[in-house]
């Protein structure tokens, strides 16, 4: 099993040698290696990406009764009321919902509210308004080709879908075909640091639990020591619940390389002096 996954990954690298290296040396006269790594990052990350696609959920929360399932749209039964508030999310890994929201400036998730009512049969759909527009925002997403569940019981609906076109642009990856247009792409503008990213992840997650005493300490020495077991362990809990979270966050998408999502970088700085921050994370720019 493991040689089997080891000639995988070599597969996937020789692919990625492939098809990144013409571009690289266009680009350049000379052969950027650290490109080229970043390269072959983006496209595991890519075909990591078009498998969670496959699968998208929601949730809602106001009265509703019944339930409804697709095998496409043209083969559906069901029947539910709901008046409802909801959102749908891209997939089911929370960390990686992030990734589009900070490399294409997208939101990730898709709302809707209001009352709304629907009979469905085979191909036939009968709605609570003739009017389609008016319906749009009043529902889970629906695509044609969805295979589909959606339960609504009293004050909780739930929705799942299976998408066939995100398999079929899942499959078309491998070869370096985006038949979706939704990989991400090496930007030549944007001087990436993923080792960095990575390196910075696993600390925050192995040591950020020294946030505790760090701050424990730190108030104490200027405050006294009540701030210090009151003001210092409540600030001690936060950073360290903010740097676990973040840690997570950076590991998985590492080959973004992005910028420290928290100040300081590390819990230790050689700056003692640096106030501790969170921001949003972006490149390292070179222009």
């Amino acid at each position: 099993m493991l040689s089997r996954q080891l000639k995988t990954l070599a597969f996937c690298f020789l692919a990625v040698m492939a098809f990144t290296s013409p571009r690289l040396l266009a680009q350049d006269d000379g052969f950027d290696f650290n490109s080229l790594i970043i390269d072959a990052e983006l496209y595991i990350w890519n075909r990591i990406s078009d498998a969670l696609d496959l699968f998208r959920g929601g949730l809602a929360g106001g009265p509703a009764l019944g339930a409804e399932l697709a095998l496409t749209e043209y083969a559906q039964l069901g029947a539910y009321a709901s008046y409802e508030k909801g959102v749908a999310f891209p997939h089911f890994i929370f960390p990686f919902w992030l990734v589009d929201y900070y490399e294409k400036k997208e939101p990730f998730l898709e709302f809707h509210e209001g009352q709304y009512a629907t009979a469905s049969f085979g191909p036939w759909r009968k709605e609570s308004f003739d009017d389609y527009s008016s319906n749009i925002d009043r529902h889970f997403p629906r695509h044609k080709w969805d295979v589909r569940i959606q339960l609504h019981a009293f004050i909780l609906s739930a929705y799942a879908t299976f998408r066939p076109t995100e398999f079929v642009d899942f499959l078309a990856g491998f070869v370096g075909w985006d038949p979706s247009g939704d990989d991400q792409r090496l930007d030549y503008v944007a001087t990436r640091y993923p080792a960095d990213q990575f390196g910075r992840g696993l600390c925050n997650i192995l040591f950020g639990a020294f946030e505790i005493p760090v701050n424990i300490i730190r108030v104490t020495a200027s405050e006294g020591d009540l701030p210090g077991l009151s003001k210092g362990l409540g600030l001690g809990l936060w950073r360290f619940v903010c740097r676990e979270v973040v840690g997570v966050v950076e590991l998985v998408t590492f080959p973004f390389g992005w910028q420290p999502i928290i100040q300081p970088e590390y819990i230790f700085p050689l700056n003692q002096n640096m106030s501790w921050r969170t921001q949003r994370p972006s490149f390292h720019k070179q222009y």
